[in-house]
């Protein structure tokens, strides 16, 4: 039995409201930019998680053609890499402007940053996935990207001050752009 329209369906609903809370927060970010100064650092994590989402979401539009049928566990694991996905854009940025009163520099060191926990709970399922469900090579240059990429929010989420997770965050950018590169000539 095809059961992959239903797992579309759930993923791109959760993956909807992922989305969209980005783009709330987004909005919130412009919407107090008089008030709280806004901080380039999240607002880079930001435009990252919005390319991870759209990535993700080709990727499931791509799914049917590897995968037509899922069974229970298989599809409460793709579930747990979306939520992971919703997890990360409601936390990143305020959803509410009292929520940001000292500016979004402040938000991110001690809420925002969170965010990067769940990224790379995200990035780790996702390795995960590719491997069980999809047999892919972890041995790949994907596999190598995919572990660094892990690695680097936590190492961000650790790391106390402004100019460690600043130098990691512009470290991940480029590792970003090349995973990105690599897993669209594949």
């Amino acid at each position: 039995m095809n059961n992959f329209p239903i797992v579309a369906t759930v993923l791109s609903m959760i993956l909807g409201l992922s989305v969209t809370r980005l783009l709330l927060g987004v909005l919130t970010v412009f919407r107090i930019r008089r008030l709280a100064a806004p901080d380039w650092v999240a607002l880079v994590w930001a435009v990252i998680l919005f390319t991870t989402q759209l990535e993700f979401w080709w990727a499931v539009n791509a799914l049917s053609s590897v995968k037509q049928t899922f069974s229970f566990v298989e599809f409460l694991l793709l579930v747990m890499l979306t939520l992971s996905l919703f997890v990360t854009a409601a936390l990143l940025l305020p959803s509410r402007s009292e929520d940001e009163q000292h500016g979004l520099r402040v938000y991110f060191e001690q809420d925002g940053r969170y965010a990067l926990l769940s990224l790379s709970t995200y990035l780790c399922l996702g390795l995960i996935v590719n491997v069980t469900l999809f047999q892919a090579n972890p041995l790949a240059l994907w596999g190598l990207l995919d572990v660094i990429m892990i690695a680097l929010p936590i190492c961000a989420f650790v790391a106390r001050s402004r100019k460690a997770y600043a130098t990691i965050t512009l470290l991940y950018v480029p590792i970003n752009i090349l995973d990105t590169l690599v897993s669209l000539a594949t």
